[in-house]
């Protein structure tokens, strides 16, 4: 009984770093000028790059903070921020005859799957650490990280095939909107992700 606990814990917590619930619109925001297919091919890239982010950096996460990059979890959330940040601006300086181009003349379905979708929304410092902490949990363990990252990318991927199909009765007008509302907050997630990565140095009293 106890052990089911853990593995509950696990994929509470886990879920709730990664909120699949609300980076839906982010994610549909981030995706607007692709059409239903690139869309899906963007989504189902985002969740296998998480997948394997996840899982490297849980099992080898700290060999590669401490020996490989020399770098602490703190610098990686000021990284993404930053990234997070600089794509919200992008997107919201866009102009309408800018955003009719052609998406392969900008950015491919692949590489929006990788970043932002996969690394930092999904796979972000959050998910990383919280991964990383249930692996070394002696009450949890290597199963229950995995099975925790499965089940939350899956019910994650489920809830965006689910979504994509309901845009389509939004119209293009609507979508536009509500992208450009959404980069704002992406914005703020961008700084708020970095803040934390600074307090880590600058610890307030």
């Amino acid at each position: 009984m106890q052990e089911w606990i853990a593995y509950i814990k696990a994929f509470i917590a886990l879920f709730v770093v990664i909120d699949p619930i609300g980076n839906i619109p982010v994610f549909l925001s981030v995706t607007a000028t692709l059409d239903a297919e690139q869309r899906k091919k963007a989504f189902t890239i985002s969740i296998i790059a998480a997948f394997i982010i996840l899982f490297v950096f849980t099992v080898l996460g700290q060999f590669i903070l401490d020996y490989v990059f020399q770098i602490e979890i703190a610098d990686i959330r000021i990284a993404g921020g930053i990234l997070l940040f600089l794509m919200a601006v992008q997107n919201l300086l866009t102009t309408n005859e800018a955003a009719q181009q052609p998406v392969t003349l900008r950015v491919s379905a692949a590489q929006l799957g990788c970043v932002p979708l996969a690394c930092p929304l999904l796979a972000g410092p959050g998910a990383m650490v919280t991964s990383l902490t249930i692996w070394q949990n002696p009450n949890a363990g290597p199963p229950a990280a995995i099975l925790a990252i499965v089940l939350v990318l899956g019910i994650f991927w489920l809830l965006m095939l689910f979504v994509q199909s309901s845009t389509r009765l939004l119209g293009p007008l609507v979508v536009t909107a509500v992208s450009k509302v959404m980069m704002i907050f992406l914005a703020a997630i961008g700084v708020n992700m970095t803040l934390q990565g600074i307090r880590f140095y600058f610890p307030g009293p």
